[in-house]
């Protein structure tokens, strides 16, 4: 995987980083803006355009200031990149 890839520990699988005590760290993307807003995904809403999947157990993987299509690869997302682009 990427190094720009970074593992996120205590998300709460909504999926967003609400509870800064659970776990050991924060979305990095709202500490970079100072905002509570930004969740890697939301049912039936949208993910975040730095998410990378989420690891067994509770771990997000984020690519944070990255985009998520410039880091994996192929084989590393689970449908047709290109399909994912437009």
């Amino acid at each position: 995987m990427d190094s720009r890839v970074k593992k996120r520990i205590g998300a709460n699988m909504d999926i967003d980083f609400s509870n800064a005590d659970f776990g050991n760290t924060r979305c990095p993307w709202n500490d970079a803006e100072n905002t509570v807003m930004h969740k890697c995904a939301v049912k039936n809403t949208s993910i975040c355009p730095y998410f990378c999947g989420v690891q067994y157990l509770d771990s997000v993987l984020c690519s944070y200031p990255h985009e998520t299509l410039t880091v994996l690869t192929q084989d590393e997302i689970d449908r047709n990149i290109e399909e994912l682009r437009e």
